[in-house]
């Protein structure tokens, strides 16, 4: 296969969608099982199981916090292809670690915990990493108006691990189950297991893909095509320690006002999407929404059909994320539309609070908010920058993000065990609250309208800069915006 052809690139961009596949169908696994999780671990251990179940994605989350000040360091002094097998190890070991401690039944049900929770540490440390790794790939091999187009492509088949996992993943521990003689009361003591095994099966195709990948991308750099050809005399090497600027901590001290403001959006608005996430199957359960074939005196469901009403929000995401993000990109006017996004949370947990209309309509609302907010927020830090900090602030946003959503985990958790399903949502509802009236205090500072113009407000420049400009963008660091799962 020729370096030059379009065959041989897209057969990259193919590898590379399905890097972060098995991460992305692993990481809401236990929200799929949190009864079970509760059931058969937790609860035999503590009077808080929704507590400690929320330290499975609170670990998660402080781990990627770090990581993503240290991943773009560790792939300039590693290199993107030993970067890649570090972080997909880490996430399969974990993985497989996770299914482990679940079947470990003769071990004491805390002991069995710390197992669990150890297994969601370290794939966390590779969970959040790895997509920073498929970023540089994809800037590598695409450049100009393909770019987009593949970023877009990795975030879309990404998303397809999340919408398979919330509709699958259900069914798929109902069958083990039942071919293992267990039933909804006396569950098989192994079946939990073997469904988690299921995603570390997943992780390992995403495994064979960075082997493949990374096969495809030496033979380009050993033959001097495609990316790194040889023009004028001089080899491009895309990783050159002058092109990649390492974060720096210091360089906060340069960020505007407007910046945090954005930080504390994102914080806010993810703070709302991933903790919900992590419990929805359990929200929809409720008794008023009649998605279940029977409930018991705590109103407790059984057999429910909630996994594809769920799995809507991701993919309303997969279906409009790139068609959504060339839009903002046209139009510009970033902070009214990601006012939409805000904004839209309101309606969508006040109807889950307090009315008994099917959820679907809410996880499709809360989609369309998700999709309007990711494209209208991550690419402003770009924005708002300058392009030698660039790695810097998007470390540091990101890092912002998931320290809210940890401590927002913590508090779901809390009200699961003390307080009621109503009052969760009302705490949702605040959170969309709180970030949309900071996207309002937005619209006063940006004074010089970055967030404002679109290209469609922008003079023609001379062909090939914008391009150039984009791609050295992306190295430079801009790449660590993408959603982490």
């Amino acid at each position: 296969m020729l370096v030059e052809t379009p065959r041989f690139r897209y057969t990259v961009l193919i590898l590379n969608c399905l890097l972060t596949f098995g991460s992305y169908y692993c990481f809401d696994m236990p929200s799929n099982l949190k009864d079970q999780l509760k059931d058969q671990i937790i609860s035999k251990f503590t009077d808080s199981p929704d507590t400690y179940y929320q330290y499975f994605y609170l670990v998660y989350s402080w781990t990627n916090m770090i990581m993503s000040l240290c991943a773009g360091l560790m792939v300039d002094k590693l290199g993107k292809e030993k970067s890649m097998y570090l972080f997909v190890f880490f996430c399969l070991v974990g993985s497989a670690v996770f299914s482990l401690g679940a079947g470990l039944t003769s071990l004491d049900p805390k002991l069995r915990y710390g197992i669990l929770f150890f297994g969601r540490f370290v794939f966390g440390l590779g969970g959040g990493p790895i997509t920073i790794v498929q970023n540089v790939f994809t800037a590598t091999h695409f450049t100009g108006h393909e770019l987009a187009m593949a970023f877009g492509c990795t975030l879309t088949v990404s998303r397809v691990g999340s919408v398979i996992n919330f509709s699958l993943t259900p069914a798929l521990y109902k069958a083990i189950n039942k071919a293992m003689g267990g039933t909804e009361l006396y569950p098989n003591e192994y079946a939990l297991s073997l469904t988690l095994a299921v995603g570390s099966t997943l992780v390992l195709v995403s495994v064979c893909s960075a082997i493949f990948l990374s096969r495809l991308d030496n033979r380009a750099m050993a033959n001097k095509e495609g990316p790194y050809k040889e023009k004028a005399g001089a080899q491009v090497d895309l990783f050159a320690k002058p092109i990649s600027k390492k974060i720096n901590l210091s360089d906060a001290k340069e960020f505007p006002a407007l910046f945090w403001l954005l930080a504390i959006t994102i914080a806010l608005f993810y703070s709302v999407i991933f903790p919900f996430m992590a419990n929805a199957p359990t929200f929809l359960e409720q008794e008023k929404f009649g998605l279940c074939d029977s409930y018991d005196k705590d109103g407790k469901g059984t057999d429910c059909n909630t996994g594809w009403r769920v799995s809507c929000v991701y993919g309303v995401s997969m279906c409009v994320s790139v068609a959504l993000g060339a839009f903002v990109d046209w139009y510009g006017r970033r902070v009214q539309i990601a006012l939409i996004g805000t904004g839209a949370t309101i309606p969508t947990f006040y109807l889950l609070a307090k009315t008994s209309v099917d959820p679907v309509y809410s996880m499709i609302l809360l989609g369309i908010s998700y999709s309007v907010c990711a494209s209208a927020l991550w690419p402003s830090v770009q924005l708002l920058v300058d392009l030698k900090i660039s790695g810097t602030a998007n470390g540091v946003a990101t890092s912002v993000q998931m320290l809210g959503i940890g401590i927002v985990n913590i508090i779901v958790g809390y009200l699961g065990d003390k307080s009621t399903y109503e009052s969760e949502q009302f705490f949702f509802l605040g959170l969309g609250g709180a970030s949309f009236i900071v996207v309002l205090m937005m619209l006063w500072f940006d004074t010089d309208g970055k967030m404002y113009k679109g290209k469609r407000d922008a003079r023609k420049k001379d062909d090939g800069d914008g391009d150039g400009d984009m791609l050295e963008g992306l190295l430079d660091g801009s790449i660590q915006g993408k959603d982490l799962p």
